[in-house]
């Protein structure tokens, strides 16, 4: 019977071996770094986040657009939040879904904050014409709008 224990507990030893073994030397540079920037960016860690999503191939993961765009949107650097939410709006990604409807707001709020009203009214009123909800975004825009006056 210890024989037995021993055996089993050592065929789960080498499963739980084999596991970290591939996870640790099998998976791609690319794959770990995207994880880890998904893992960053969920626990609003945009400092990191940014760090992991700018070391995966975007061609690979083009949602990383996205997420680097965010990212940097949430941090308050507009300009980085322009220039990657636009690659991901100029390459139509998600187009005709909810996840592109959040990419025009987001994109339409960087150029907003960063003090181009007329190009974040465009990108919120095509968010709003893909049938999003942009309404308290509409109400920021006209607050700076009166505010710029």
């Amino acid at each position: 019977m210890k024989k037995l224990f021993t055996i089993i507990l050592g065929i789960i030893a080498l499963g739980f071996l084999i596991i970290i073994v591939k996870n640790n030397f099998f998976t791609s540079a690319d794959t770990k770094a995207y994880n880890e920037g998904w893992e960053a960016y969920e626990k609003q860690q945009y400092e990191m986040a940014i760090f992991n999503f700018n070391h995966v191939d975007k061609e690979k993961y083009p949602d990383v657009w996205v997420a680097l765009g965010s990212s940097y949107l949430k941090r308050g650097d507009y300009a980085n939040a322009i220039q990657h939410l636009k690659k991901a709006y100029d390459m139509e990604y998600k187009k005709g879904t909810e996840d592109y409807s959040k990419l025009l707001v987001s994109l339409g709020m960087s150029y907003t904050y960063s003090g181009d009203l007329e190009k974040g009214k465009y990108y919120l009123e095509m968010a709003k014409k893909a049938g999003y909800n942009t309404s308290v975004n509409f109400r920021i825009l006209d607050s700076l709008n009166q505010l710029k006056k």
